[in-house]
């Protein structure tokens, strides 16, 4: 990449390589995808003010994680730029601290879900001496961030994936009562996960009555599965949408519910998940 593409004041002081098994598609969705950063990324980031966004990238406010010694926290004015063409997106620092700083990141394809991404770090006011250093700083940074970034593009592809196979259906006749166990082991193994309709679920007790709740976020298919329940609400660690559990509102105001779950009973000393009974009649 040539220097003229850049501030003249700007120093390229490094940059950060990785290959992972993901594809164009979800890299591009990763990019444009501003809302995560405060919640997936809380060690670099402490809060994000949407300015501007579009096919074109983003613009917002963003505070950073790091604070000085009883202070608030600094916060900087980032735009991406999202290039298709040239597969490539350029994150500006408009204001704040690190203020003309850019870097430009470049996709590279072996393969349908096989790619390589180069962070290219262009940094003001850096001298020669310090050049190495501050590179060094900045792979550190992205290391981190890819590091979660990837695990969370593999789960969202793993969820698609999922839900776009053979539908998979529990044993035995829709009509039927489905066992999942028998009370008193239920009590001393919870939470307990179970599959319904090909779809994940989870059991647990909520003021001494069962309640069931899917573990698949109904917003971009994060996983429930690590999450903590607080006050009979669930939150989405890539976004931090909250979700009621027991009526499925989003309690953070987004346009999506958790779906109705499968209806339990208890009979005998066991579970059952009560069966499905017929479609009515139009």
């Amino acid at each position: 990449m040539s220097l003229e593409v850049v501030s003249a004041s700007s120093l390229w002081v490094g940059n950060y390589r990785r290959r992972m098994k993901v594809s164009l598609e979800r890299m591009y969705e990763n990019a444009l995808d501003w809302a995560h950063l405060p919640f997936l990324h809380s060690s670099a980031f402490s809060s994000i003010d949407l300015i501007d966004s579009g096919d074109w990238g983003w613009r917002a406010d963003l505070g950073l994680a790091q604070r000085p010694e009883g202070g608030e926290p600094p916060h900087i004015t980032l735009q991406l730029s999202l290039d298709r063409t040239n597969r490539r997106w350029i994150s500006s620092t408009l204001e704040g601290p690190g203020a003309g700083s850019e870097i430009w990141t470049h996709v590279f394809e072996f393969g349908p879900r096989d790619l390589e991404i180069q962070a290219d770090f262009f940094i003001p006011g850096v001298t020669e001496v310090d050049r190495a250093a501050t590179g060094a700083v900045y792979a550190a940074l992205y290391q981190g961030l890819y590091d979660e970034d990837e695990a969370m593009m593999l789960e969202r592809q793993r969820a698609i994936d999922e839900q776009a196979g053979p539908e998979e259906k529990i044993e035995g006749s829709q009509l039927d009562d489905f066992a999942l166990g028998r009370v008193s082991s239920l009590d001393a193994n919870l939470p307990f996960d179970f599959r319904y309709e090909g779809q994940p679920w989870r059991l647990i007790r909520d003021e001494e009555a069962w309640l069931v709740y899917t573990l698949t976020c109904p917003h971009l298919l994060g996983s429930f599965k690590d999450a903590v329940i607080e006050s009979g609400t669930v939150t989405c660690p890539w976004h931090g949408y909250r979700f009621s559990l027991r009526t499925g509102e989003c309690l953070s105001g987004a346009d999506c519910r958790l779906p109705d779950p499968p209806k339990v009973i208890e009979r005998a000393g066991w579970l059952y998940i009560q069966g499905m009974t017929a479609n009515p009649e139009p």
